[in-house]
């Protein structure tokens, strides 16, 4: 809603934004439908090849281990790291949601492509010479929608393949 938002002026003109917006919301309707039937016909697959996102791995280790008061302490303490690292990055960075999210990645390539982010937010920042996070922002959405795009077509073709 955002990207639409900005891409149509800023709201400069208010019929056109209203109708950018209802254009938009009917989009994300028929989006959500076809993500439903998609979701419907190959969530066995992709459950029977393991492949659950990492945050789930987490959610069902706290919940092996059950709600303690050692789980609550453990979590209380690697609260206070995270918090300093969110605190020294600012609100605008996330570092602390940055690292936390690169801890649950499994795979060691991972790494590379938040390198490769960083890299390329680094160079788009000098090339617009602007506070705006605007060009970064589109940008983003652009390469995680590719990407899972790109993971979803590559997980169903292997799974016909087979």
């Amino acid at each position: 809603m955002k990207t639409g938002y900005i891409l149509r002026g800023n709201g400069k003109d208010k019929r056109f934004e209203l109708d950018g917006r209802k254009q938009q919301y009917y989009a994300g309707l028929i989006a959500f439908t076809i993500a439903v039937v998609v979701v419907a016909l190959s969530y066995h697959s992709f459950f029977g090849q393991k492949m659950f996102p990492p945050i789930d791995a987490v959610y069902v280790s706290s919940i092996k281990a059950g709600a303690t008061a050692k789980i609550a302490e453990q979590l209380a303490i690697w609260a206070i790291p995270g918090a300093i690292i969110q605190f020294i990055g600012g609100p605008s960075k996330q570092l602390g949601i940055m690292l936390a999210t690169g801890l649950l990645i499994s795979t060691p390539n991972a790494s590379w492509a938040v390198l490769v982010g960083l890299t390329i937010r680094f160079i788009v920042g000098k090339i617009w010479h602007e506070k705006s996070t605007t060009p970064m922002t589109i940008m983003a959405a652009g390469f995680i929608a590719g990407d899972a795009l790109y993971s979803f077509g590559t997980s169903t073709f292997n799974t016909i393949k087979k």
